[in-house]
């Protein structure tokens, strides 16, 4: 299981001098679950796209105790797996070929894949019910199967730290709760650390352990769903009317209050 450090983590976008993102300092214990939220534009993928090292960034981050900074690419995916929220889809290669993408880390730079890997792939594939299309391509996939595919290149790293960018937002509710559910379940049976985005405030709260939400880039509210997911906090960093309604099992609902009454051209 890994812990993440973040200290000071900042995110510069041109030449500027004032960090677009942060400065964030956070700490995530092993085998928990973190969810970013906020609303657009305030640093959430930033954050994730830091830790994967595909945007620069200063500041330190440690995954298990291992400083990411200056590491090579194969050895942070080592560490590190993202799915990020709209990825480059082949889609005439095989769901088989592209969950094995997700072994490039840990084989050489002429090298093939060996046995291990294939028998790491499988394993994956049938965790997640997806034998059977092992050989489909993925443009013939539906969007909830897709998403499960793109589940199945990360665990394929066998990274310790797993991210999700926005991994419901093209999904109806039953294939959203089915893939958050299914996470939930492999960070438990894996020991994974989980960092998700969200903008479905009720997902985040019904799956996370930890909110950290976010507004122009720096953190402005942590802790547990139902500290973080106060109506107050929400109308002022969401600038939306809403209602936090809370089920006997705790389950936490965040329902947007329409505003009736108002006529078009008025």
């Amino acid at each position: 299981m890994s812990a993440v450090d973040l200290d000071g983590v900042t995110v510069h976008y041109g030449r500027g001098t004032i960090p677009t993102v942060g400065p964030i300092s956070h700490t995530v214990p092993s085998g928990s679950w973190l969810c970013l939220i906020g609303p657009n534009g305030a640093g959430k993928t930033s954050i994730l796209h830091a830790v994967a090292g595909l945007v620069p960034h200063g500041g330190t981050m440690t995954v298990d105790g291992q400083a990411l900074g200056g590491m090579s690419a194969p050895r942070r995916a080592r560490l590190v797996a993202l799915v990020p929220q709209r990825p480059a889809i082949p889609e005439d290669m095989l769901v088989t070929d592209y969950a094995l993408l997700g072994r490039t880390p840990h084989i050489s730079r002429f090298g093939v894949e060996t046995e291990r890997d294939r028998a790491v792939v499988a394993g994956v594939l049938s965790r997640l019910d997806l034998t059977a299309f092992g050989h489909r391509a993925l443009g013939q996939l539906s969007g909830g199967e897709l998403q499960r595919v793109l589940l199945a290149r990360a665990l394929a790293q066998e990274a310790p730290l797993l991210l999700l960018d926005e991994p419901t937002s093209a999904l109806d509710l039953g294939h959203q709760h089915h893939v958050l559910q299914l996470v939930d379940e492999l960070r438990r049976d894996f020991g994974l650390t989980v960092i998700t985005t969200m903008h479905d405030l009720t997902l985040a709260g019904a799956y996370a352990e930890t909110l950290l939400l976010l507004s122009g880039g720096c953190p402005v509210a942590w802790g547990p769903p139902e500290t973080v997911l106060a109506e107050e906090t929400l109308r002022r960093y969401y600038h939306a009317d809403v209602q936090v309604l809370t089920a006997a099992d705790g389950t936490i609902a965040v329902v947007p209050l329409a505003r009736r009454g108002l006529t078009a051209g008025r």
